[in-house]
């Protein structure tokens, strides 16, 4: 039986993605080292995550999370179970999650990244789905419960406080995510860390991030998502459609690859940003939650050299980002085409 199970919560846009994809390459080397990341396949950890907050399952093998439970409780190792929107479960979940583990072997470990690189990343994400919505109106949103995107997501302070009411605060870890130019693979060192998992040797070359969007390509979307959105008939179609066109094909595969200049932020946004970051860090501090990192990652962040606030770019560079999501969908119109069968009389 594993002595303990590491539930890595969120948050959102905090490298997530980062450690997912290292842990899932790196899953034979870590058994051996004493970490099991279950799984069959990496979306299997989304698909437990889903069925915990949900109730329900995706199309295909459905039970993943009891099947993980399962396995920890057979497993001579400890188990870590990652996926960052759990940090959306209800308390009612929450509780339901510690008593499928088990209170007495049960830690939750929160990234927490410094909101103002975050917030913007989060709005992207947002767009990549077809939102239409401003950045400022995704900051203005940030306060209003029920939201998808909200502080209860990225602020640990909110985020963890429900767990606590089942775990004593030492089991609860706040790994900070060093800021941009830190020395390589320090998020995955602190990470690993919080179970003795010394991840020398591991290959870290594989790592996948959840590219971002230039801020030009950023306004095209903001313009031009809704339509998308509704040309994937939403309606009638299932999430992973709408989320392979939109998110996969548009905008990571013809946008991202055309870069562009960071998401910037004005200058009020980013004050009211840092003094959610100083209350937040006062406020973890205070609970006693066990910090890996350093509070310094969070506080003050400054947008990106060069970034631009959203409405600032100059039209003529979304026209050219235009004709390259147009150009695309042409191309595959085309391909599509062409490999239809024929139609007409034999």
């Amino acid at each position: 039986m594993a002595e303990r199970v590491l539930l890595h919560i969120g948050a959102p846009k905090s490298g997530t993605t980062y450690l997912q994809s290292l842990l899932w390459s790196n899953r034979s080397e870590l058994r051996r080292r004493g970490l099991f990341f279950p799984g069959k396949r990496p979306f299997d950890q989304n698909r437990a995550s889903i069925e915990v907050r949900a109730g329900r399952h995706l199309r295909g093998e459905a039970d993943v999370w009891s099947r993980f439970v399962r396995r920890a409780d057979d497993v001579e190792a400890d188990v870590v179970l990652s996926n960052e929107w759990y940090v959306e479960a209800t308390p009612e979940q929450i509780a339901g999650i510690v008593d499928d583990v088990g209170a007495e072997r049960l830690q939750v470990v929160f990234t927490a990244r410094d909101f103002v690189a975050q917030v913007p990343a989060g709005w992207q994400e947002e767009l990549k789905l077809g939102s239409g919505g401003s950045l400022d109106d995704f900051v203005a949103g940030l306060d209003r419960p029920g939201r998808k995107w909200s502080w209860a997501v990225f602020d640990p302070a909110l985020a963890l406080r429900p767990w606590a009411e089942h775990l004593p605060a030492e089991r609860i870890h706040v790994v900070t995510v060093p800021p941009r130019g830190s020395e390589p693979g320090l998020l995955l060192r602190r990470f690993l860390g919080l179970l003795g998992v010394d991840p020398a040797g591991l290959e870290t070359d594989v790592a996948t991030a959840n590219e971002s969007l230039g801020v030009e390509s950023a306004r095209l979307l903001q313009e031009i998502g809704p339509a998308l959105l509704e040309a994937t008939d939403p309606g009638s179609t299932p999430w992973n459609e709408r989320y392979q066109w939109l998110r996969n094909r548009i905008a990571h595969q013809v946008l991202v690859p055309l870069g562009g200049r960071p998401i910037g932020l004005h200058a009020e946004t980013v004050e009211r940003l840092q003094d959610r970051a100083r209350r937040s860090v006062a406020a973890v501090q205070e609970s006693g939650y066990h910090l890996v990192g350093d509070t310094a990652d969070l506080l003050d962040g400054e947008p990106r050299a060069g970034s631009v606030p959203p409405e600032d770019v100059d039209p003529a560079d979304v026209v050219e980002r235009a004709g390259a999501v147009s150009a695309a969908l042409l191309r595959l119109a085309r391909e599509a085409l062409a490999a239809a069968p024929p139609t007409g009389p034999e």
